[in-house]
């Protein structure tokens, strides 16, 4: 599960939760024993795999600035609707991010400024998708670090006082599983954790 993105030192308590990444090993195709027999997929196979992993990861990068850009028009207008959360994540991270936000708002709070991605990068591209898996669905994922540039953002109570630490470092390094709810629809990634440190750069 995910660690509720950080706006403001105080504003919202969050558990810290671990990361659980799907696992990408695959029984590969049988063959007969040879000395000369390889257990690699054929190469027509192999460049099919490659480029849908190159999809993948071009289409996740590509939701999250919307993804941030979301949870910051959330932060800044309590009006709007929680329901927007699952255009772009779904549990057990958009679960994290309603209450969160709830609980910003509840406490009178308001968001001013918003946050600027910096850099993305790819790690872990698993494809394997069964949706129908117990006790609970494998969908295809890709990780994605970001580095975030909080410094923006402020955050007040209700009385108009500042509640952001003044020495709250400038960055939040993301990193955030993306999976995909109706593979292989490119619009269909959402994020699913984000666990995320605050760091005084984006190279730590």
């Amino acid at each position: 599960m995910s660690l509720t993105r950080v706006l403001a030192a105080g504003a919202v308590v969050v558990a810290a939760l671990s990361i659980s990444g799907c696992s990408s090993s695959r029984p590969g195709p049988s063959a007969a024993p040879s000395s000369t027999t390889s257990s690699a997929p054929p190469a027509s196979t192999s460049s099919a795999v490659t480029d849908g992993a190159h999809d993948a990861e071009a289409q996740a990068v590509a939701l999250i600035p919307t993804y941030l850009e979301t949870i910051d028009a959330l932060y800044v207008d309590p009006s709007q609707s929680l329901d927007d959360l699952y255009q772009v994540a779904v549990a057990p991270e958009a679960t994290a991010e309603a209450t969160a936000i709830g609980t910003f708002r509840a406490q009178g709070y308001r968001q001013d400024g918003r946050s600027q991605l910096v850099t993305t990068s790819t790690g872990k591209v698993d494809l394997t998708n069964e949706p129908s898996a117990t006790p609970s669905p494998v969908l295809p994922s890709v990780v994605v670090t970001a580095c975030v540039d909080v410094s923006r953002v402020e955050a007040t109570d209700a009385t108009g006082n500042s509640v952001v630490s003044p020495d709250r470092p400038r960055y939040l390094v993301e990193q955030l599983t993306v999976v995909n709810i109706n593979y292989p629809d490119a619009a269909s990634w959402r994020v699913s954790q984000a666990p995320n440190t605050q760091a005084q750069s984006c190279d730590e």
